[in-house]
């Protein structure tokens, strides 16, 4: 699958940047323009996400090979992996399959871990499920503006800053219709190989530890515990962690200016 990407910078070291679930390569634009004096960065809008093309299957073998894929397209033979969320969760499954194209690794707030079996992962992760519900109830041709899409979702997805972020992904049609660029039907059904991720990789896989990993969580955030660094650490065995403050998922939205410093220093060093 060829990918849609963003091309920024000119620096001396190639970063790919990898967004999360209902994300795209514009949410990353302003944290690349910090980058782009030591960076060469491509932002890679994954499948079925933003201008990316949309395909029934949907997990993480197929993402990474699609990342392998967008590399030999634009002649890059090694990168930088830098992925949040979902994002993480393919940067991951990349450096496993072809640990030689992976310069260093970056995974931001996200484990290799299931965020789907537990009794209430509402609390600990945003209720993927009832969001996922909610968008296959909006067609957005019934509607002329996302304020009146935000309007109706108001109560269904009450959290204002999750609800706009959603919205980002309403688009116009040449007629002006509105349209969702997720595929949010292949979401829906492929979201518990999305909320997991790794139970279904055999042996023992394991990045070489001579890599540097990075894996950096927002320290208001529940995606990440202690405890999940041991599982880390089965796949990533050099993996160091590094807490942002006064962050939560959203880690380089919301502490932007350190977020940011915390990535050029793992880069440069």
């Amino acid at each position: 699958m060829e990918l849609f990407s963003k091309h920024i910078g000119n620096g001396d070291r190639n970063l790919i940047i990898i967004h999360g679930l209902y994300g795209s390569s514009d949410n990353w634009l302003t944290v690349s323009k910090y980058l782009e004096d030591i960076c060469n960065i491509y932002i890679i809008d994954q499948r079925n996400h933003g201008r990316s093309p949309h395909s029934s299957d949907m997990n993480y073998e197929v993402m990474a090979d699609d990342l392998n894929q967008f590399m030999q397209h634009v002649n890059l033979q090694s990168a930088i992996i830098m992925g949040h969320s979902m994002g993480g969760k393919t940067a991951m499954r990349f450096a496993l399959k072809y640990p030689d194209k992976v310069d260093k690794l970056l995974i931001l707030d996200i484990a290799p871990k299931s965020y789907g079996g537990f009794s209430n992962y509402a609390k600990i992760t945003n209720d993927h499920e009832s969001i996922v519900k909610a968008l296959l109830s909006v067609n957005p041709t019934d509607y002329k503006s996302r304020s009146e899409i935000d309007k109706y979702l108001k109560d269904k997805i009450p959290n204002t800053m999750v609800r706009s972020f959603l919205l980002k992904n309403i688009a116009r049609n040449e007629d002006k219709s509105l349209y969702w660029k997720l595929n949010i039907k292949v979401i829906s059904d492929n979201l518990h190989r999305i909320m997991d991720g790794f139970s279904d990789i055999e042996g023992q896989l394991v990045f070489p530890e001579a890599k540097d990993v990075y894996l950096i969580k927002g320290g208001n955030s529940p995606y990440v515990q202690e405890e999940d660094m041991q599982q880390v650490r089965r796949f990533f065995p050099s993996a160091q962690l590094t807490t942002i403050p006064d962050a939560g998922h959203w880690l380089h939205a919301e502490q932007t200016e350190l977020f940011v410093k915390t990535v050029r220093y793992f880069i440069a060093n």
